[in-house]
């Protein structure tokens, strides 16, 4: 949902309390005809704008429904076979998030495997192979900083993914590819194309990002 929507309902659902509060405060003071008609004018005005807000709000809803739909039909169709030869190993993750992806990254040709950063000296890296970290919070521990560097030393191929809320700092990170909005599918794209193409750079839909895709 637009942001400006939100801010529109967040300040109509302020509005509407303020003036139920005033309305309760001029009821208690002034019991007179005239200020029970101005209310009840109010309130039905108060009203009329819900209604119009929750009209608008569904549709709103719809239109990103088929949307999401719509972006999922196209990411099955160009994602299909397109990481063939194509190792992705996601390092130190819960399998239980990266599921979906996982399963996408299947779908479109690739290896996928799961390992702790304890026990990436056990993956050989060669040039098909893409280590991804999914990140979760604003910055890195020192001991992942220092599997990067290793990782980076050895021409690995990186690759930093987060979701649409999430804001990480990108400007320690070694060259990689970087996207975000990883759960949603113009960011699931965004990342199969990066990795069919080794790109490197800051793609999705969070302003600082170089374009929607690589």
């Amino acid at each position: 949902m637009n942001f400006g929507f939100r801010y529109h309902v967040a300040s109509l659902v302020a509005v509407f309390f303020s003036l139920i509060l005033g309305i309760l405060i001029g009821g208690a003071l002034f019991p007179d005809h005239i200020l029970v008609d101005e209310q009840a004018t109010l309130i039905s005005e108060l009203e009329e704008r819900f209604r119009e807000v929750h009209a608008n709000l569904a549709q709103v809803q719809g239109e990103l429904d088929v949307s999401n739909q719509a972006w999922g039909q196209v990411l099955d169709t160009i994602s299909k076979d397109m990481l063939e030869a194509r190792t992705v190993v996601f390092v130190d993750v819960d399998k239980t998030r990266v599921a979906p992806l996982a399963q996408l990254l299947k779908f479109a040709g690739a290896e996928v495997q799961e390992v702790g950063a304890a026990y990436l000296s056990e993956v050989t890296s060669r040039e098909d192979v893409v280590f991804v970290f999914p990140l979760v919070e604003d910055t890195l521990s020192e001991e992942m900083f220092m599997v990067l560097g290793e990782l980076a030393t050895a021409s690995a191929s990186l690759a930093f993914i987060w979701d649409m809320k999430s804001k990480p700092a990108l400007s320690d990170l070694p060259p990689s590819l970087m996207v975000d909005s990883i759960d949603t599918p113009m960011g699931q794209l965004a990342f199969i194309i990066g990795l069919a193409r080794g790109s490197q750079g800051h793609y999705g839909r969070q302003k600082d990002a170089q374009g929607l895709f690589p």
